[in-house]
């Protein structure tokens, strides 16, 4: 399975404009690679999930083979687009985690 994201602002990968990415989905390899994209912190009564920017790119660069330097470039919209789109790959084990 891979997800399409269109980017509002188009970046550069060497020669070529990319005006989306292509994001396969994550395998057990690039989990024990890059860890996880959040973390959990579990205190008195709540636990809280606290979001991991940089392992988000890496994941980002990682499963649309684009490299981080290109990634870098994104706007703050296509990034937070992409984070979702991250996000969805781990959201029942982020659900499970939180019980």
């Amino acid at each position: 399975m891979s997800i399409k994201v269109p980017l509002s602002k188009p970046i550069t990968v060497g020669d070529a404009e990319i005006k989306e990415l292509e994001l396969r989905e994550p395998g057990v390899e690039d989990v024990i690679e890059l860890g996880y994209p959040y973390l959990m912190i579990v205190g008195e009564g709540e636990t809280k999930m606290e979001m991991r920017p940089k392992v988000v790119v890496k994941y980002v660069s990682k499963l649309a083979a684009v490299p981080p330097s290109s990634i870098k470039k994104l706007s703050i919209a296509d990034l937070s687009r992409l984070n979702g789109v991250v996000m969805d790959f781990f959201g029942d084990e982020a659900e499970t985690s939180q019980t």
